[in-house]
């Protein structure tokens, strides 16, 4: 069983890493796998940007039919989707793609939560993009 605070983390990396490569269906799918361990970590407000972060580049994706990402874990069908693109990339492949890049899959920063630190990363590539 892994730390699903790390794994939102590797996870935000990920989409972001992909993001800056130009792999839109990559980082959406990143996006979707933070979301859902953020909401396993207690960090609804991570969970909330990842959805808006899906529903702002594909306003037809699934999680927009529900309010949060909580919702929409709540959901049978949204279920099955998280657990296929969880097996498109478990927590131990994106920790080692991590690890690959030379990053820590935690992505920690002693002044920050693991939550707030990825909540800022969420942010700084929202606001390059405009």
């Amino acid at each position: 069983m892994h730390d699903h605070e790390i794994a939102m983390c590797a996870y935000v990396q990920l989409a972001v890493i992909s993001d800056d490569k130009h792999q839109a269906q990559a980082r959406d799918r990143f996006l979707l796998l933070a979301g859902a361990e953020a909401c396993q970590a207690g960090w609804l407000d991570v969970a909330d940007c990842c959805r808006a972060r899906i529903i702002a580049a594909n306003p037809a994706h699934q999680v927009h039919h529900h309010a949060t990402m909580a919702d929409a874990l709540r959901d049978p069908d949204f279920q099955k989707l998280v657990t296929k693109w969880a097996r498109y990339c478990p927590f131990e492949q994106a920790e080692h793609l991590l690890l690959q890049l030379g990053r820590s899959p935690a992505g920690d920063l002693p002044e920050l939560s693991r939550g707030e630190r990825m909540l800022q990363l969420l942010n700084e590539q929202s606001s390059n993009k405009q």
